[in-house]
Formats: structure tokens, C-alpha cells, sequence
């Protein structure tokens, strides 16, 4: 096989940029390097002008040049590089792009919300069995994906303009949380679900993946609370955590009584109304972790071109 061993993906998110470097021995992916860091560039787009601030574009830059120095060091890697939500918000901005493009030495292809969850749905779906119908959700910083497929191939799918980042900045940015707070945006995800929810009619699924950060740190959160030990996130689970957010008297209390970081607590209330509300708009009792996603699609994808990547609807 005269195609070099190593893969790397660049996932460029709305919350986190991540640069993921594997090895393929034919058959299974092997870390090599993970890298990750927190950029904010949802936070830092005009959502008037599609611009972005100067303090973003800097974050932004500074990681690609670190990602580009790690790059340099393994020539004979293949390499893609994808922006996500807040790059397709990045309308007014296009000096921006080719900025980012020369800094990072690659060329970064923006995906639209469809492709982005196919690619969610291809990465968490690698080892898993080929005959089972699959249900995902992966909660970003500027968007949610849904997708149920089976085994391998993605069936249908959703993508939303609700991130934790995003719907905070939108519903929950107060030191303290409310009940009125929580309701008004539960409100809000609840309309969105309900538009998206006819792409589903008739699908089944005989397991529940959730794979992204805020997943995990639900998840997380639950264990440290001790209403859960095995790493699945159960529904009821989910609506004891609830009451908990209004009782905190501010995020660094809620970090505390959480044992989760202070940048993590910050986006927490959002990521936990989306995955609560999908538990319910679905009738979900329990969800698995996934460690895969977006950047092991995107690398299987470079190892196995040949496999189709689509929805049916």
C-alpha cells in the first residue's frame, strides 16, 4: 500500500478547534496526537454582519499556527480540515477564510449542517455493529445533530441551529439561573425539535449514541452527583438533574456542586436543555458515550473514499 499510515483531521468548531492525528493498520485507528483548543468562535461572530471580532480572528489564527507547527512535523500525513457552524454564520467574512487557510497551510472545506451530521454519524458508527439501526446526537457549541441509520449509513438527518454556546449567549447568561430562564429556553428547543421531528417518523433504533462535550460533561455531572455510575445517561436521570441548575446561587457554585470547570459550567445549562429535550422529544430512556465523531468520519472517509457517505431523506 504505497498511501502513507497517518491521518489527520482538523475539526474547526464553534466552541473548540481539534486536531486529531491517527494511524490506520488497515483494519483499526490508533491515536497518534490529539489537540485541542478553545477558541470561542461562535462568540465572536456579528450576528448582523456575519464578521468576525478581533479578538476572535486572533484565538482563532493563534490556534491554527500551533496546529500548523504540529502538522509540519509529519509531512507525509494526509490531511483535511473542516469548519462547521460558526464558519457557515462567517458570511460577511470571507478575508477571514483565507487568512485561516494560510495560516493553517491547508484548504478547510466549510460543511453544511447535513454533512457535518452524516460525518458525526459515519465516526461514531466506526467498530460498532454493521446491523443495528443507530440513533445520534452530537450537541456542539453552534449546532445539534440528529441522526438515526443503520449500521454504517445514515438514513436521516437533522441539523439545528442550537449549540451550547449560541443558545446561552440567547437564553441563559446569568450569573444565577431561574426557572423562568430554563422554561424559556426549553421552550425555544422544544419548537425547534418539533420542526425537524417528521424526518423521523417510521425510523427505529436498537441502541442510543450521544457523542460531544457537553454530552460527556452531563454525563460527567451525573457520576459526581452519584445518580450514575456506568457511564449511560438515563432519562430519569436527566429530570433529577434539572431542579439542580435553579438551585445554585451562581455558576461558581453550580461548578462546585458539579466538580466541572468553570468554562464548561458556562455552556453546561444549554447542553443539558438540549439533550433533555431530545430525551423527551424522542421518547429516549437511555443513551451510550461515544468517544468517536466528526474527525474519526473525516478520517475514514480519507482511508475508505470508496464508501458512500448519504441520507435517504
Amino acid at each position: 500500500m504505497n498511501a502513507p499510515s497517518l491521518y489527520a483531521a482538523i475539526d474547526l468548531g464553534s466552541n473548540s478547534f481539534h486536531l486529531v492525528i491517527m494511524k490506520s493498520d488497515g483494519q483499526s485507528l490508533h491515536s497518534v496526537d490529539c489537540k485541542r483548543e478553545l477558541v470561542r468562535l461562535a462568540a465572536g461572530v456579528d450576528a448582523k454582519t456575519g464578521r468576525l471580532s478581533r479578538e476572535a480572528r486572533s484565538r482563532a489564527l493563534r490556534c491554527l499556527s500551533h496546529f500548523h507547527d504540529t502538522l509540519s512535523k509529519m509531512p507525509d500525513a494526509h490531511v483535511t480540515a473542516v469548519g462547521t457552524s460558526a464558519f457557515r454564520r462567517l458570511i460577511g467574512d470571507k478575508r477571514f477564510l483565507k487568512l485561516a487557510e494560510a495560516t493553517l497551510g491547508q484548504p478547510i472545506r466549510i460543511l453544511s449542517g447535513d454533512d457535518e451530521a452524516r460525518y458525526i454519524y459515519r465516526g461514531v458508527s466506526h467498530g460498532q455493529p454493521i446491523d443495528q439501526h443507530r440513533f445520534v446526537l452530537d450537541i456542539g457549541g453552534g449546532s445539534t445533530e440528529i441522526i438515526v441509520g443503520h449500521g454504517r449509513q445514515p438514513e436521516a438527518v437533522a441539523s439545528l441551529d442550537l449549540g451550547c454556546v449560541t443558545l446561552t449567549a440567547q437564553f441563559l447568561d446569568h450569573d444565577r439561573l431561574t426557572d423562568y430562564h430554563l422554561s424559556a429556553c426549553e421552550a425555544y428547543v422544544d419548537d425547534q425539535l418539533a420542526q425537524i421531528k417528521p424526518r423521523f417518523t417510521g425510523r427505529d433504533w436498537d441502541d442510543v449514541m450521544g457523542s460531544s462535550g457537553s454530552i460527556k460533561a452531563v454525563s460527567w455531572a451525573l457520576s459526581n452527583l452519584g445518580l450514575s455510575e456506568n457511564g449511560v445517561i438515563e432519562r430519569s436521570q436527566l429530570d433529577r438533574l434539572h431542579p439542580v441548575l435553579t438551585q445554585a446561587d451562581s455558576q461558581h457554585q453550580l461548578s462546585q456542586l458539579l466538580e466541572l470547570s468553570p468554562r464548561r459550567i458556562a455552556v453546561f445549562a444549554a447542553g443539558y436543555i438540549i439533550l433533555h429535550r431530545v430525551f423527551h422529544a424522542f421518547d429516549l430512556e437511555r443513551m451510550r458515550i461515544s468517544y468517536k465523531a466528526i474527525r474519526e468520519g473525516l478520517i475514514d472517509e480519507m482511508i475508505r473514499p470508496d464508501v458512500p457517505t448519504h441520507a435517504a431523506s
